[in-house]
């Protein structure tokens, strides 16, 4: 992975990109806010990020940059993964497609995370898409984006 630091107007874009520009990870500060392409902001570049005049710079900043930005979700977080427990059986609506997989809706304030492999490309010659139930087990949390995390996916129903 690659990190950036770009300037735009009175905002900072920070970037965790991999070997193709595509966006895994970003973060938006402005002078009285951040967002984060995490809920419940999901502000992540939907192109290749393209940095020619943009800043380089190394995983310990944008570490630090990103802490910062998801500090305010973590007592919120703490509370909500206690609600989906490694094993548990859980149904949601998928929301959208990330490079990390498919982010499935649990609750108003909980996210999870499927590999996009585990699903069918098509269903009744349809292509998978927003706003289908999914169902899965719950095999522990993805604490970087704040996600549970799921396998043994299914298409409950559309």
């Amino acid at each position: 992975m690659e990190y950036i630091k770009s300037f735009f107007e009175d905002e900072i874009y920070y970037f965790e990109v991999d070997d193709q520009q595509i966006a895994y990870r970003q973060i938006v500060v402005t002078d009285t806010d951040s967002k984060v392409s995490i809920a419940p902001d999901f502000m992540l570049a939907e192109t290749e990020v393209e940095y020619e005049s943009d800043e380089k710079i190394g995983v310990v900043e944008f570490e630090i940059a990103w802490e910062s930005a998801i500090s305010k979700y973590r007592k919120q977080w703490d509370y909500y993964k206690q609600r989906y427990l490694p094993g548990d059986s859980v149904t949601g609506v998928l929301r959208m497609f990330y490079p990390q997989g498919c982010i499935i809706q649990l609750d108003e304030h909980t996210y999870a995370i499927a590999d996009r492999a585990m699903l069918p490309e098509q269903i009744d010659g349809l292509p998978l898409g927003i706003g289908i139930v999914i169902a899965g087990k719950v095999s522990g949390y993805d604490e970087q984006n704040l996600w549970v995390q799921l396998d043994q996916c299914t298409v409950d129903h559309i």
